[in-house]
């Protein structure tokens, strides 16, 4: 490991952000070493330009990715090369989310029977009736659901909460 990857996990250690945002923070500036092929230190502001470029154009990241890439070098910048003013002051204006498509119970329960292996159809259930996210049905355990007081404990749900 790095000096300056080690510099930046302290970093954000010290800030207590979340270890999906410590990843995500990670992947970006490693992404950039990785295609130029030179330490994050050693890149310039024309260099992140043309590789966020390259990512819209060329790979299709949408707005989002592109912010969050943005959001990790920022913080890689300003906190571990600790730049006064940060090299990246500019962002990608967000798409205009739609609305997602909700199912009807109807929907849902064809979709729960449909299914013929039990422990598929309870996960289904569980989530169905809970609201879970899929990140939050993945990381579901036995020992957090509590059958005598009907309560399923959700660790790490979405931003730590």
């Amino acid at each position: 490991m790095t000096e300056l990857r080690k510099e930046m996990i302290k970093a954000m250690e010290l800030r207590n952000l979340s270890k999906q945002t410590q990843r995500s923070y990670l992947s970006a500036v490693s992404g950039l070493a990785k295609y130029y092929m030179k330490s994050p230190d050693e890149i310039s502001k024309e260099m992140i330009e043309d590789y966020l470029l390259h990512l819209k154009n060329d790979r299709g990241n949408a707005p989002n990715s592109l912010l969050s890439v943005i959001t990790g070098l920022r913080f890689f910048h300003n906190h571990v090369l600790s730049y006064e003013e940060s090299v990246l002051d500019f962002s990608f204006r967000r798409k205009n989310r739609k609305l997602p498509v909700v199912l009807s119970q109807e929907e849902v329960w064809r979709i729960i029977n449909a299914t013929n292996n039990k422990k598929h159809r309870l996960i289904l259930m569980v989530a169905y009736s809970a609201g879970l996210r899929a990140s939050e049905v993945a990381a579901l355990k036995t020992e957090h659901i509590d059958s005598k007081r009907m309560l399923i404990k959700v660790e790490n749900g979405k931003g730590g909460k």
